[in-house]
């Protein structure tokens, strides 16, 4: 049976202070795969505003890109622990809810978490889980549980994906701990245990992976659903 393991996480638009440009222009930073090229040309069209948008595929490389203080963005697009630490570091703006006229259709599960508790920074955009995808031709095993990615059976067989967040959370889900654990001797086991993995893994891949999977260059690979379905609707032995 397929199946994905769903820890999930939360992705929310966020906006930040960019200083102001001589013609309408909004500047935004997401992950790759997220928005259709032409939803962007739509929106120029209806509003007269043009949308310069850069992709990134990891919230760290987001990071980097941005607290060097040379680039500047209106929207971001970062995961929860991301906008948590965006805040602490005063990173981010304000936003005046009020004046987002959807904002009611939220539910209230996705507003007040943790990371903003009074929903300042940030506006619910999307939310996925993320679990194993593999092939049906290259796997015989029921794959049903974290530490089938540690199966030798399966050496270079196995992608991982290119992100801390990522993989401590797989490591530390599959040795029983919570996904969020700051525990330092949980996240040093699960340090422990993705170095033992290593020589199993065939490489640590982001936006990358899909393409490889459809291709059959691997078994299996952590994945998010939404990617997830994409590569299944391109090979149905996934």
């Amino acid at each position: 049976m397929k199946r994905l393991l769903v820890p999930a996480v939360l992705t929310a638009i966020l906006m930040t202070g960019c200083s102001g440009e001589e013609k309408q222009v909004v500047k935004v930073f997401n992950w790759g795969d997220y928005i259709d090229p032409q939803t962007n040309m739509l929106f120029t069209e209806e509003t007269g505003i043009e949308v310069l948008y850069e992709e990134y595929p990891t919230n760290e490389e987001m990071y980097a890109k941005i607290s060097g203080g040379n680039a500047r963005y209106d929207v971001l697009v970062p995961s929860d622990y991301m906008i948590e630490k965006l805040i602490k570091e005063d990173m981010l703006a304000e936003i005046d809810v009020n004046a987002l006229e959807n904002y009611k259709f939220i539910d209230k599960e996705f507003r007040s978490l943790p990371f903003d508790p009074e929903d300042k920074y940030s506006v619910p955009f999307s939310w996925g889980t993320m679990g194993i995808i593999y092939n049906t031709t290259m796997v015989e095993d029921d794959i049903d549980e974290w530490a089938d990615l540690w199966n030798p059976e399966y050496a270079k067989k196995i992608f991982m994906y290119d992100s801390e967040r990522e993989s401590l959370m797989v490591a530390l889900k599959k040795l029983g701990y919570s996904m969020n654990s700051t525990d330092p001797l949980e996240l040093e086991a699960a340090k422990q245990e993705l170095i033992a993995q290593k020589p199993l893994v065939l490489a640590y891949v982001v936006d990358e992976g899909k393409g490889k999977m459809i291709n059959e260059e691997a078994a299996m690979m952590v994945a998010w659903a939404g990617d997830a379905a994409l590569m299944i609707s391109e090979n149905s032995d996934l």
